[in-house]
């Protein structure tokens, strides 16, 4: 039995490590990224290569390094619409707490209803027995 239960608990262990390593991974692309954008921005280097070129070279990097910002953004909003749904699936505790307040509650009313029926009964039984009692008395003069 002890196994069946450490068996989800590593599971869980091991899903959060990986969402823990997909975060760093994917906040780590985004800096990486931004820092070399930002030096491409401000860096002039004069060389052997043509400014036409250079700018052409510069101009696809930013667009390939805008892609890899653009690609681990989504990677981040994917990681926490997943950690939400993990949220949601798998917090147990707070569904059982819900289904004990609505267990409670409902055995309270099941009380309060068997109250109100056993007065109900005893209504019923004191009104019959009163009929009857008033049956017998009028109908034992016709016999």
């Amino acid at each position: 039995m002890t196994e069946n239960s450490s068996v989800p608990k590593k599971k869980d262990g091991a899903l959060l490590n990986s969402y823990k390593t997909q975060l760093r991974d994917n906040v780590q692309i985004i800096l990486l990224n931004f820092e070399e954008l930002l030096r491409m921005v401000f860096a002039r280097t004069l060389g052997q290569i043509a400014d036409g070129t250079q700018q052409e070279m510069h101009a696809l990097e930013m667009q390939v390094r805008s892609g890899n910002l653009l690609r681990a953004g989504e990677a981040l909003l994917k990681l926490v619409n997943d950690i939400k749904e993990y949220c949601i699936i798998y917090d147990f505790s707070s569904i059982e707490e819900e289904m004990n307040r609505q267990s409670k509650l409902l055995c309270a009313k099941q009380v309060e209803y068997d109250a109100i029926i056993s007065e109900i009964v005893k209504d019923l039984a004191d009104e019959l027995t009163e009929l009857e009692e008033e049956y017998y008395e009028n109908s034992c003069g016709y016999y």
